[in-house]
């Protein structure tokens, strides 16, 4: 009695990989099979040091970056003096007073630049730079951190994805030209 569920399962899935003892397997089967596994091992031993590399530099840059930018931006409520068109975005500029008293005008790009008179919200930077983005947020450096990582792993995956199926391909054409031989062998024996 043959396996059944799960276990029917399994056994049709290590069949289907090769991992049997098939007699009609011929060697160009096993090549492919052999070279299928030599790289996802490569994979598999290369990704996680590569995604881990990569993903603690892409961090440690973005919580510098966080760092930075919060000991350097503060925000204040400024007054939009004017809003000019441009070709990406509006040119938005806006005076305000910094906590010693002192009055500023500064200009950023912006896609909503609102209307002259109007309060608005930014953040001012070192040499009185001023921008309507807040400081960096830790979910944003989570983020590149996770788009980096993934992203280095399918740089390396594609390659090795691609010459395995530049390998199955050639095993596919010697499969055919072995199985044209045997039809063309079978075909000329005689049937007593």
């Amino acid at each position: 009695m043959g396996p059944t569920g799960a276990a029917s399962g399994f056994d049709r899935l290590r069949r289907r990989f090769g991992f049997d003892h098939n007699a009609l397997r011929r060697d160009v089967d096993r090549r492919q099979w052999m070279l299928g596994i030599a790289l996802l091992m490569l994979f598999l031993s290369l990704a996680p040091p590569l995604c881990a590399w990569a993903g603690r530099s892409v961090y440690a840059s973005g919580v510098r970056a966080e760092r930075q930018e919060r000991a350097t931006r503060h925000e204040v409520s400024a007054t939009v003096l004017r809003v000019e068109d441009m070709r990406s975005g509006r040119k938005v500029t806006v005076t305000w007073r910094e906590p010693d008293g002192t009055a500023r005008t500064g200009s950023f790009t912006a896609f909503h630049g609102g209307t002259a008179g109007q309060r608005r919200e930014v953040w001012v930077g070192p040499s009185s730079r001023v921008t309507d983005e807040a400081p960096r947020h830790h979910t944003r450096t989570v983020g590149d951190t996770l788009t980096v990582a993934l992203g280095s792993a399918m740089a390396l995956g594609m390659p090795l994805l691609g010459l395995y199926l530049i390998i199955r391909y050639r095993c596919d054409q010697r499969r055919y030209r072995l199985w044209d031989a045997e039809w063309a062998r079978f075909g000329t024996r005689r049937i007593p």
